[in-house]
């Protein structure tokens, strides 16, 4: 044991000097445990957990706490967080967080935020839709017989071969329409007109008869209607700005010197 702790502090002293770091023991290091962390530490215990630690398992969370500390504060000295893409992007991530987390409280007055959406507003907009109903036909079919049928009144379910494919699509958007029938049929239903049926029209699996139900228009909303999602595009497009300006503050306290020709 005695070789390998011999070993091993070699090792982290080579590292050190290799990689221009200073190994000096610091008897000043100061690690203190103060209510506050205990309570803290406790805690992250109760949210897995679902209850208090014991007395024994809290002095055994401290000394793990300390233990980790320790290691965290050596390897920092060491230098081994450096070169490390894992460790650059963690420190990236939590840079570009804390610029998140202060638009993310961000309220703009009515005023602001109306301006805002004014000019975006058809963005908002829900995508048109149409409700409709459809009979698909066998390749053998009448079409014309069917269509008379189901003029006369005859339930849509019997009037023609068995399908796979949804007999009645709601409030469909054009995506779900295209998914179900095959893209462009969507576009086919804004030839048949509404409240009887008609056809047939074609889409990837044949051809069919079409009832239109209802169709819904894609209006430009009101602010309130959608201030939520308002809101939310908002602060994003803010963070996205705030971002910018710190990085640009950040990036004026360096020179940056490319060995390729490039220019910042």
């Amino acid at each position: 044991m005695l070789h390998f702790a011999l070993i091993g502090t070699a090792l982290f002293l080579i590292y050190g000097s290799r990689n221009g770091v200073a190994v000096v023991s610091n008897p000043a290091a100061r690690i203190e445990i103060t209510p506050q962390v205990a309570e803290r530490i406790a805690g992250q215990f109760r949210a897995v957990w679902n209850r208090d630690p014991t007395p024994q398992e809290r002095e055994g969370l401290i000394r793990d706490f300390i233990r980790e500390e320790v290691l965290y504060r050596d390897a920092l000295a060491l230098g081994l967080d450096r070169d490390d893409p894992v460790i650059r992007q963690r420190m990236r991530l939590k840079m570009e967080i804390l610029s998140e987390g202060m638009v993310a409280s961000l309220t703009p007055d009515d005023a602001t935020l109306a301006a805002w959406f004014e000019p975006r507003a058809q963005s908002f907009a829900p995508p048109p839709a149409v409700t409709f109903l459809q009979v698909p036909l066998d390749p053998a079919d009448d079409a014309a017989a069917v269509l008379a049928r189901l003029e006369a009144g005859a339930d849509p379910a019997g009037a023609a071969r068995g399908s796979l494919l949804p007999q009645r699509l709601e409030a469909a958007v054009p995506k779900v329409v295209d998914s179900n029938f095959g893209i462009g049929f969507y576009d086919a239903l804004a030839t048949a007109p509404e409240g009887r049926w008609s056809g047939p029209l074609k889409s990837a699996y044949g051809l069919h008869l079409v009832k239109v139900l209802a169709r819904f228009s894609s209006d430009r909303p009101t602010l309130d209607a959608v201030r939520a999602a308002v809101l939310e595009a908002w602060r994003r497009e803010q963070a996205q700005v705030l971002r910018k300006s710190q990085f640009d503050a950040l990036m004026a306290r360096y020179r940056i010197v490319r060995s390729d020709g490039g220019t910042e």
